[in-house]
Formats: structure tokens, C-alpha cells, sequence
């Protein structure tokens, strides 16, 4: 198993992992601001390419959206430690993962988020990801 993720590492290229898990990460950055919400990072140059955690609102138990995530969209989000637990959940952007991968998660997310009464225009956040991943700086829907 080693071996095998050392080749792929290799084939991709360290520098194209490292590209490839700021741009995934990134757009998970943009999907939580257009949430109107805030990650744990005091500063973008600290912010983490393998993990984003998403600071909920006071009064709003991350956990709640974490459980609602897993048991009702099969959604694995991490949950905070020590002093943040119930205050942030986080997703998970490192490893084998790309673009549709991220937005299948962020979906999720968005859906357990309104089920838990945490309101923002819904598919604002999958959009901001959308948008950063294919460069666009908005959407254009042509009629059928």
C-alpha cells in the first residue's frame, strides 16, 4: 500500500500535489464564506490545504450538523477538539480527492447545514467552488 501511494505521489509530482490540494482547498474557503461563515484559520497565509474547519455561528451545535451530515447524506465530516467541539466541523480536502469529490461533500454539507436551521442562499457554497474550479467568474444559464 506504501508503495503504491508513493508511485502515484511520484507519477502526479509533489509540486502537482501540492497545487492540486490548494485549488481543492481553496474552493472549500470560498464555499464557506458565500455560507457567511468563517474558518479557524486567523489568516488566509494559515490556512491548511488538507483540512478546512468551519467556525457555525453561536447558539448552532456543529455536531448536530456533523450527525445530521453522516446519518441522512453519508457525509464524513471531522468534528472540533477540545475547546472547539460543537463550534466548528471540518472538511476533509488531502489524499485522492478532486474537484467532484469536493463538491459532492460540500452538497452534503449545505443540506445538513439548512436541515439544522443554519441559513444562507442554498448551492451559494457549491457555487463559490464551482465557480473558483472552472475559473468562471459567474454562472450563465442559456435557455433550453
Amino acid at each position: 500500500g506504501l508503495r503504491a501511494s508513493v508511485d502515484l505521489l511520484l507519477e502526479e509530482g509533489l509540486e502537482n500535489v501540492h497545487k492540486r490540494h490548494f485549488r481543492l482547498a481553496e474552493g472549500v474557503r470560498r464555499a464557506v464564506s458565500a455560507w457567511g461563515l468563517s474558518t479557524c484559520a486567523e489568516s488566509p497565509e494559515l490556512s491548511s490545504d488538507t483540512v478546512t474547519a468551519v467556525r457555525v455561528k453561536p447558539g448552532i451545535d456543529a455536531n448536530e450538523i456533523i450527525n445530521r451530515a453522516y446519518y441522512d447524506f453519508k457525509v464524513s465530516l471531522g468534528g472540533g477538539l477540545s475547546v472547539l467541539n460543537g463550534n466548528v466541523f471540518r472538511i476533509g480536502h488531502l489524499g485522492w480527492t478532486n474537484e467532484t469529490m469536493i463538491l459532492q461533500a460540500l452538497g452534503g454539507v449545505e443540506l445538513a447545514m439548512l436541515k439544522n436551521r443554519v441559513f444562507f442562499e442554498p448551492g451559494a457554497g457549491v457555487g463559490a467552488a464551482i465557480k473558483h474550479y472552472s475559473g468562471t467568474k459567474r454562472l450563465v444559464l442559456e435557455a433550453a
